[in-house]
């Protein structure tokens, strides 16, 4: 399967990081790119692309790469609204206090 994709140049960087933090994880478990591109579906060739950070693998697989690696959690923030500073704040002021556990000495 050929895609063809354009993406500027901080986006290929991004990819670039990500295939490198995805080696050194298949590495630090000690499997070779053919075992782990099968548990993940992907024949070696593609999956040495995503390690290569090329544009063209649909993220499905870097999902399931992540499973694999315990990592899925990570991307749970992605493309999330960012939210305001000033309703982070107001949220924060709004919250419950906890007691403090100290008692005021009585008369």
């Amino acid at each position: 399967m050929l895609f063809m994709v354009n993406i500027n140049e901080a986006s290929s960087h991004i990819l670039s990081q990500l295939g490198k933090r995805l080696m050194q994880a298949r590495l630090a478990r000690n499997e070779s790119q053919e075992v782990f591109s099968a548990r993940i579906g992907l024949t070696r060739q593609t999956y040495s692309k995503m390690e290569k950070g090329a544009a063209t693998v649909p993220i499905g697989y870097w999902l399931t790469a992540s499973d694999i690696l315990d990592r899925l959690q990570t991307w749970q923030d992605v493309l999330l609204d960012k939210e305001d500073l000033f309703e982070q704040y107001e949220r924060k002021q709004n919250k419950r206090k906890r007691a403090t556990g100290q008692r005021v000495p009585q008369k």
